[in-house]
């Protein structure tokens, strides 16, 4: 038995069910997952909680609806033989854009201009920030998965130079990529970028990776993107790196905490946009994301390797 726990389309799991009709799948809504878990062989959904897992014997496979997995790797999961798959790239296209329309904000002044246009007042002459061009400048990608290729390729399109920064730096360079380097080079090729783009996961060991340190080896025209985690980035150091001037400007689709408390200095900062973790949104999303469960169904039933495993050690 399959078990699908998504807010998806009914129809994408028809389509399942016409293209797989030796599988019984079956569709619960969050309250109903912990009963119908302990018969499942698989499973789709956003949340499990770990008693649920702890509690199906049959279970072997788990495919998460989104590319984050953190909560899902637990004890129980470390101890079991079951398989965990992501959704990672299912957002890479819509992403990818969404920190593209930022980095243009910041170059033509956007957050400026909309102030003005709040304001009714038409004086260019009241722009208070500094234009620039992205052509020529460099874009540092801190994560190089399918969101952080796609936001190279847009940006050698635009003439940009790119370094990719990878917890393996010997996995291969893309194209879109002029250089890669090791995670713990991050801080030597931070001053190198104009914009520096963080996609990461959250592991233990990218928690509060973009901490103070990281900041100050930033130069002081950087602009600071995060479409990753929150917790990947020291807030109060963030903060203090934007208010003080020692980088240009940030656009945040995602901050620790979250939501962001209404008091956060964040808010009030000119040369930040916030995008109250939206970049993920798409009309695509669920077509992607059961293409992605169609192609590792018959994967399983085959007895081939899935694709986008999770190394559970790792955290991604």
């Amino acid at each position: 038995m399959f078990v699908i726990c998504l807010p998806a389309p009914q129809s994408h799991v028809d389509s399942l069910r016409t293209a797989f009709p030796d599988v019984e799948f079956r569709t619960v809504e969050n309250d109903d997952l912990s009963t119908a878990l302990p018969v499942a062989d698989a499973v789709a959904a956003w949340r499990i909680p770990e008693e649920a897992i702890a509690a199906s014997p049959n279970l072997k496979w788990i495919h998460r609806g989104a590319a984050g997995v953190e909560d899902l790797i637990t004890p129980t999961l470390h101890e079991s033989d079951i398989i965990l798959t992501n959704s990672s790239g299912v957002h890479a296209t819509n992403i990818a854009e969404h920190v593209l329309a930022m980095m243009l904000s910041f170059a033509r002044g956007f957050p400026s201009l909309f102030r003005m246009q709040q304001d009714r007042v038409w004086d260019g002459s009241r722009l208070d920030t500094q234009v620039f061009e992205l052509t020529g400048q460099t874009v540092l990608l801190a994560g190089v998965g399918e969101i952080g290729q796609a936001v190279a390729n847009r940006a050698k399109a635009l003439g940009m130079s790119t370094i990719g920064v990878r917890r393996r730096s010997d996995q291969g360079r893309p194209d879109s990529i002029d250089a890669m380097v090791g995670i713990e080079r991050l801080n030597e090729v931070l001053g190198s970028a104009d914009h520096v783009v963080n996609s990461l996961p959250f592991t233990e060991g990218t928690r509060s990776l973009f901490d103070a340190s990281a900041f100050e080896m930033m130069t002081a025209g950087a602009h600071f993107y995060n479409v990753g985690r929150g917790r990947t980035v020291d807030t109060d150091a963030l903060v203090n790196a934007v208010r003080t001037g020692k980088i240009a400007g940030a656009g945040l689709d995602v901050t620790d905490p979250e939501p962001l408390p209404s008091e956060s200095p964040l808010w009030d900062l000119p040369n930040v946009i916030l995008t109250a973790h939206t970049a993920g949104r798409t009309p695509h999303m669920w077509e992607r994301v059961f293409r992605l469960i169609e192609i590792n169904l018959e994967r399983y039933q085959s007895g081939d390797e899935l694709i986008n495993v999770v190394d559970v050690q790792h955290g991604y």
